[in-house]
């Protein structure tokens, strides 16, 4: 069953994954929670609804009781869990397009321990004759009462673009119960996410510049469609780089012990200590969920505050960063002076399966590990002239992704040439 992957389980809907998988999901569910609670929100994406009561069937008919908070972004529940030492579900496809759902599951707040491989093996779970039940139990006041704690009054006209997403509705909660002046890209949820792929990008994001200048707004951020990544535009309507967010919140937070995956920016150890570790959430949470770092971020704008929990929260780094602005008194073009520029690029090589990309991979690592010190932590990454080339199998996608970052123009433009001419 292809819908089984590394950190989730997802597919189109209803062609790869429909009802009737999602209830056996549900059952094969139920047997790994037994008798522990399991909290549970849903996205607002096309087939979610439907997943989400046949999966939920599935789960009561295998005598699992399920906490349901209703339509609410991946932090809800995961929140749940975590101050309840509990399961907790998504239904969502995170920021895939729209035509796409999925079920994510996590305990404790994080998905390193629950593995799709572990739903997987009990798929020919049975009905049970003692039927569970759902409960319904809202727990998204107490999540916005746990991020917003220590928060003053932000006086700030902030911009939001949920791209129709979960997060729609939710986020100007957060932020006018704070005091902010709330201005709504896309004020209103769609299920097609008004047809754009709900991924925080420099592109998407163009669109949130020019209302930010239209406006006259002090910042703002850019959610995707099950809220747990981020993205920010500054009041001059320019995109920030994750690298560079990364950056400000490693300087203006404090964060002194930091856990990036393999492609982050070499920037980031001019501010922090930094350990590497593979791209993936998981990865990321089995750090952090150790209590040995602050900070934990990913190239795909995933920022993860150990402060408060071992998952990354798009809506807790929007309100991070609005506090340092609120705080300082400062605007964010302002502070973005302070810090280096990030020059890199990626590259997507389409494979169609998983031996191709073995064989792929092989090519690679033999023609790049030529050109200088190469580490083999995930993929090769191999150091050239102040700078690297990046290479390695995608965990959600039939890819092999190639990066590049450099310290110079000069030096970004010679190894996107070479990462391209390598990848042929």
């Amino acid at each position: 069953m292809n819908i089984f992957k590394e950190y989730d389980i997802r597919g189109v809907y209803p062609d790869e994954l429909d009802e009737n998988k999602s209830y056996r999901i549900g059952l094969a569910v139920a047997r790994l929670v037994e008798k522990e609670k399991l909290f549970l929100s849903y996205d607002n994406r096309v087939g979610s609804l439907n997943i989400k009561t046949s999966f939920i069937n599935g789960l009561i008919s295998g005598g699992a009781v399920v906490y349901d908070s209703g339509l609410y972004p991946i932090t809800v529940p995961a929140f749940a869990s975590f101050k309840e030492n509990a399961y907790g579900v998504c239904i969502t496809a995170s920021h895939n397009p729209a035509k796409y759902t999925g079920i994510l599951m996590f305990r404790n707040g994080t998905g390193s321990s629950v593995t799709p491989d572990k739903i997987k093996k009990r798929m020919n779970a049975k009905p049970l004759k003692k039927k569970g039940r759902i409960v319904d139990y809202d727990y998204s006041d107490e999540y916005l009462k746990y991020i917003s704690k220590g928060i003053n009054r932000l006086n700030l006209k902030i911009g939001i673009d949920s791209m129709g997403g979960s997060t729609t509705d939710i986020a100007v909660k957060l932020f006018q119960r704070l005091g902010a002046e709330v201005h709504s890209l896309h004020p209103k949820m769609s299920s097609d996410f008004y047809g754009k792929v709900p991924e925080p990008s420099k592109d998407n994001s163009r669109g949130l510049g020019r209302f930010i200048l239209r406006n006259g707004l002090d910042f703002g951020i850019q959610l995707d469609a099950d809220g747990d990544r981020v993205m920010f535009v500054d009041n001059e309507g320019k995109v920030l780089d994750p690298m560079t967010a990364a950056m400000i919140f490693i300087k203006y937070l404090k964060l002194k012990e930091t856990v990036a995956t393999v492609g982050c920016s070499m920037l980031l150890e001019n501010y922090a200590k930094v350990t590497y570790t593979k791209v993936g959430r998981t990865h990321v949470e089995a750090e952090l969920e150790a209590k040995k770092y602050d900070f934990g971020v990913e190239t795909s704008s995933h920022f993860y505050f150990g402060k408060y929990y071992p998952f990354s929260d798009g809506l807790l780094g929007g309100l991070l960063m609005a506090n340092v602005l609120s705080k300082t008194g400062r605007k964010l073009s302002e502070i973005l002076k302070e810090f280096p520029k990030v020059y890199h690029g990626d590259l997507s090589i389409k494979v169609k399966n998983q031996g191709e990309a073995n064989k792929k991979m092989k090519m690679l690592i033999k023609r790049l590990s030529i050109y200088g010190k190469s580490l083999y932590l995930d993929g090769i990454k191999t150091f050239i002239k102040d700078g690297f080339i990046l290479f390695r199998k995608s965990n959600t996608e039939p890819l092999v992704r190639g990066h590049y970052e450099a310290k110079s123009e000069s030096t970004a433009r010679y190894l996107n040439k070479l990462m391209r001419r390598i990848a042929r």
